[in-house]
């Protein structure tokens, strides 16, 4: 070229996608999503009893493998892809060629990012086939498996503009440890803006996220990885600001909302419940339950058949309705539900027994001296109804509960009539005792 000649000038560069498909082939990306799927994989098979049978808690329990122990991997090996060129020594190489240095960049980062939300969706996939045998009402959330592949994605792009300005060759693993230090300490805190995190927002039992959860955490998530990642790639940086406005306006609906951000699932809060007399009940996730449930309990109600003041309702949840209702465990997975089978079903009975048979009189003037053998006859009606179980090997009857045996049956539906009646009573003196 000449003095007098025109410099030459870049002309744009073509199609990103044939550069963007070599690099999701090769490189850290496959490994990452492999990795992701592993992690999760493992984790969730670990914890199979406390899931397997329950859409939300499966949903839950994969959020916070995502959230807490996949994504800082993801940022690790981003950072680490983002330091490749300063690893290479390929700098200046990169700068005399024709492409954009955000097109560039952006084909760097996005196969981690892609990668990494594939791996969870693997484990995704994994965990609802497991569970599916076993479910009863309700499904799977997408809202909650777009805020974790958002959150994934983000932390990729987080971690590879990181590597780019960070070259120290240890910066992976403690980006890692201060991405977990990051996402888990708000989980401790009190603060409203604790609700920014994502490790925080966890579907509750009989919960469902409103229908803009899923918008606003990835606009949150990826507008601050959007922001990070033009800020080192762009020739304007101005133009972060773009992506930084997108989270600065969404990050006040979050922390206002709170914990609005997931409201009652209205077939969680119905109750469905047996026909006949006394009524079993459940919620309307676990309604494919009541024929075990009412299993579990029918020594304890056919005890009560015909007594006087009986409950004639059982229901999961409280506050209990009236004197007419009596409590029952929820059962739910981790607790006596495994695999869509009720697990325990003595201690399930016992603790119906044990719950209806309680009084809350610990502030009662004469809970040291009438309230003893108003205790003693509750623990014997109590061990009577669940049976043998409730007694320990080894461990002998008491005299109240010998007497309560040695009744005549018509007699003893006469007293447990007027125990029922007064069984939830603090005025110990019309309790009838053994």
């Amino acid at each position: 070229m000449t003095l007098t000649e025109a410099p030459v000038r870049r002309k744009p560069s073509g199609p990103a996608l044939p550069p963007l498909r070599t690099e999701a082939r090769r490189g850290i990306g496959p490994w990452t999503g492999l990795s992701t799927a592993l992690m999760l994989g493992v984790t969730m098979a670990a914890k199979a009893d406390d899931w397997q049978g329950d859409w939300i808690e499966t949903q839950s329990i994969l959020h916070s493998g995502a959230i807490l122990l996949a994504a800082p991997l993801v940022a690790a090996a981003a950072c680490w892809q983002g330091a490749r060129d300063h690893r290479r020594s390929t700098d200046e190489l990169w700068r005399s060629t024709p492409r954009a240095r955000w097109s560039r960049m952006a084909v760097a980062a996005l196969p981690i990012a892609l990668w990494a939300v594939a791996g969870y969706v693997i484990a995704l996939a994994g965990a609802l086939l497991a569970t599916w045998p076993y479910a009863g009402g309700g499904g799977p959330l997408l809202s909650l498996a777009v805020v974790d592949g958002a959150v994934l994605a983000a932390v990729a792009l987080l971690g590879f503009a990181v590597g780019v300005r960070c070259r120290w060759r240890l910066a992976p693993p403690v980006l890692a440890a201060l991405m977990y230090l990051v996402l888990g300490v708000p989980s401790y805190s009190e603060s409203p803006a604790r609700y920014l995190d994502p490790a925080v927002n966890i579907a509750r039992e009989d919960s469902l996220p409103v229908w803009w959860y899923a918008p606003a955490m990835a606009a949150w998530t990826g507008g601050l990885a959007a922001a990070a990642l033009t800020a080192v790639a762009a020739r304007r940086r101005l133009a972060a600001l773009v992506p930084l406005a997108v989270a600065a306006v969404v990050a006040p609906l979050i922390v206002a909302t709170g914990e609005g951000l997931f409201r009652d699932d209205p077939a969680a809060v119905r109750l469905v419940c047996t026909e006949g007399s006394p009524q079993i009940c459940l919620s309307g996730r676990r309604a494919h339950l009541l024929p075990q449930v009412a299993e579990a309990v029918s020594g304890l109600t056919g005890r009560l058949e015909g007594v006087r003041g009986a409950p004639e309702r059982y229901v999961a949840r409280l506050p209990l309705h009236g004197s007419d209702e009596a409590w029952m465990p929820p059962p739910n997975p981790g607790w006596y539900l495994l695999r869509g089978r009720l697990q325990d079903t003595e201690d399930f009975a016992y603790q119906v027994a044990g719950n209806m048979t309680m009084r809350d009189c610990t502030d009662h003037p004469d809970q040291d001296t009438g309230g003893r053998a108003v205790g003693a006859t509750d623990d014997a009606v109590g061990t009577w109804l669940t049976g043998p179980y409730a007694l320990a090997p080894g461990t002998e009857k008491s005299p109240e509960l010998r007497r309560l045996e040695a009744m005549p049956a018509p007699e003893r539906r006469a007293w447990l009539g007027r125990y029922m009646t007064t069984r939830t009573s603090c005025d110990f003196a019309e309790v009838p005792t053994l």
